[in-house]
């Protein structure tokens, strides 16, 4: 069972399986790791329960929760090679683009109402591996919005968690142009990856599930 647990404006994702559960990010500091330890408590879950969590990218919103939780759980954190040091330093794995006052807005956000305490990364997650989740979990290697962005696809359910590579904001799949994203032809290459896979549901880091027709 995967459950969406809504952090503000930014989606968590925790799975639950017989043998433990997986979180698919970790939120905003603070509320994310009460949000995720409230709905494991709601399940009859103890903290030890969380086996994995497993980041997308290192941003204030996905990653704010990380260290939190990893102490509080235990839990073994998963990251791409390239995002591993920008978490464990506590930042970001690209600079905002844009004039001097959106780098300084993103700037403040991220240091006083989304702080990124740095945590040690346990394992590194690569393009292709699979992972004892869901059947058999795919680690896409997703780039764009960050250089280490990955997304996570099972086939056997054919349910996608696809992070920021995608956006649903709107109510739709979408990648635009913006400032927070490292390079939006890589990540335009990126969505035609995840198209091929032929995805039935998909869930994205911001918005509702789609289910594409």
């Amino acid at each position: 069972m995967i459950y969406r647990l809504k952090n503000s404006f930014v989606n968590l994702y925790l799975i639950d399986e017989p043998d433990g559960l997986t979180l698919i990010d970790t939120g905003i500091a603070r509320s994310g790791p009460k949000l995720v330890l409230q709905k494991m408590s709601e399940l009859g879950r103890q903290p030890g329960d969380l086996k994995r969590i497993l980041i997308t990218h290192a941003d204030p919103d996905h990653t704010g929760g990380a260290a939190e939780l990893r102490t509080k759980t235990g839990a073994i954190l998963y990251a791409s090679a390239i995002e591993k040091p920008a978490i464990e330093r506590g930042g970001t794995s690209r600079e905002i683009r844009g004039n001097a006052l959106t780098k300084a807005i993103f700037g403040a956000m991220g240091k006083y109402l989304m702080p990124t305490p740095p945590v040690p990364v346990d394992k590194v997650l690569t393009d292709g591996q699979v992972l004892p989740i869901l059947g058999g979990l795919q680690v896409i290697a997703t780039p764009g919005h960050t250089p280490g962005h990955v997304s996570f696809y099972s086939p056997l359910q054919r349910t996608m968690i696809a992070g920021d590579a995608w956006n649903a904001s709107t109510g739709r799949l979408q990648f635009r142009p913006a400032p927070v994203h490292w390079d939006y032809e890589i990540g335009c290459e990126s969505v035609k990856k995840l198209e091929r896979l032929g995805a039935q549901t998909i869930w994205c880091g911001h918005g509702d599930q789609i289910r594409p027709a």
